[in-house]
């Protein structure tokens, strides 16, 4: 079976191999067609252990059907990505696979992946993995309106509540005898404690992804380990549900039990039901409607992200009579991943990257800040002013120079406004 034959349309393939045998640990696949045979998954690996032997580290390489990435990590876990004719794979399909190997380490631990003995006992321990594993290969295909993947931030709602909600959570917590919890709502973060962002960006992204891809369960108690800061030590995840989209989430020691934390949860929510209700109603907007109705009518979608705070929002259903138009909801969300993909990092350095960092031949004093793509279905305007990233999607008619304007006005809405901060 030829590479083209599994990957011949938008599709995604997740091949996990240990590294001493390489032997296949998981084989997740989404999108059209079939995952790939095991002698091909063997030709894929092969070709990388043929590498290494000439001193060669194969990463990645394109055929006229398919991109394939390769990744080892701590000489014991090897990852291989192939994505599908119509999935662009770049610089960012690397990010994807660190994301993916730390939602391994984030459920099993680090000690667990590169000391296991029992190769088929750890392929039985990487079940759990594989929502979460699924929900990333997923987004990789443009299966899913998420877009901290792409970013490394952890995506975020702004409630009109915000200072009252994080009072609240403050004191919740303080109460369960942690100093990490946030609040959800559809796998966005509303409100997080200060030591819960803290913790680094992949824990940030990964922590909000475990939740949403199990949200049938009132409550749940399970151990993790957190990549960066305990790959081997784990903490008591708590996630209890006061709405059907709303969880609070605590990181905890032994106590308290998690009947104890659903009593508590309870009893502490209930006057702040009806504040919970409203706050509900931001979803699929994402932002107050006082930010909302401050934004210019041509603005049809936007991301925002703040490296600093490890934070982004997304709005994509805005100007709803654009239903009409050529982009609906998902070619919007695409739109943006793709101008992401293409501009940041490559052209527009994320403001938390050091200066070493940035591409030959740029010099300091000249980092580009502002650039805008323009083609027959979309204009997206983009803006870098430290420590934020803004992509403004436009209709394709819109002069560059207003595009310019609402989306420098649009920055400052979100910014130096009174609402809610990002």
């Amino acid at each position: 079976m030829s590479i083209s034959e599994v990957n011949n349309m938008a599709s995604s393939t997740l091949i996990g191999l240990y590294v001493s045998s390489g032997v296949p640990l998981f084989v997740r696949h989404t999108g059209p067609g079939k995952p790939p045979a095991y002698a091909l998954i063997g030709s894929l690996n092969g070709v990388h252990v043929f590498g290494e032997s000439h001193g060669v580290t194969l990463c990645t390489t394109r055929t006229r059907s398919s991109s394939l990435t390769w990744k080892t990590y701590h000489d014991s876990i090897r990852l291989i990505m192939i994505r599908g004719i119509d999935c662009v794979g770049d610089s960012c399909d690397g990010t994807l696979l660190d994301l993916m190997f730390s939602s391994l380490v984030l459920l099993l631990g680090l000690d667990a992946l590169t000391t296991a003995s029992n190769v088929e006992r750890l392929k039985r321990d990487l079940r759990p993995c594989y929502p979460v594993l699924d929900e990333l290969l997923s987004r990789s295909i443009g299966e899913d309106q998420g877009f901290s993947h792409l970013t490394g931030c952890a995506e975020c709602l702004l409630p009109s509540e915000q200072h009252t909600l994080q009072s609240e959570l403050d004191k919740f917590c303080e109460a369960a005898d942690s100093t990490y919890g946030c609040i959800l709502l559809q796998g966005k973060i509303l409100s997080g404690t200060k030591n819960f962002w803290s913790l680094s960006h992949v824990e940030l992204v990964l922590l909000p992804l475990l939740v949403a891809t199990n949200l049938c369960t009132v409550a749940r108690d399970m151990p993790i380990y957190l990549p960066n800061k305990s790959p081997n030590v784990p903490f008591r995840m708590l996630v209890v549900r006061l709405t059907v989209n709303l969880s609070i989430l605590t990181l905890c020691g032994p106590t308290p039990t998690l009947n104890e934390m659903m009593r508590s949860a309870s009893t502490f929510w209930a006057p702040s039901y009806q504040m919970i209700e409203s706050i509900s109603t931001l979803i699929p907007w994402n932002i107050t409607p006082h930010l909302l109705s401050q934004l210019d009518n041509a603005v049809i979608g936007l991301l925002l992200v703040n490296y600093d705070n490890k934070r982004c929002v997304s709005c994509v259903h805005l100007n709803e009579e654009s239903r009409n138009r050529p982009l609906n909801i998902t070619k919007k969300v695409a739109a943006l991943r793709s101008i992401y993909r293409s501009l940041v990092g490559p052209l527009l350095q994320p403001p938390a990257m050091p200066p070493d960092d940035l591409p030959a031949g740029f010099h300091r004093d000249h980092v580009p800040l502002e650039s805008y793509v323009s083609c027959d279905s979309f204009k997206v305007y983009v803006v870098q002013s430290s420590p934020y990233h803004l992509l403004v999607l436009f209709p394709p008619a819109l002069p560059s120079h207003i595009a310019r304007q609402v989306s420098l006005r649009t920055l400052a809405v979100f910014t130096k406004g009174k609402g809610p901060k990002l």
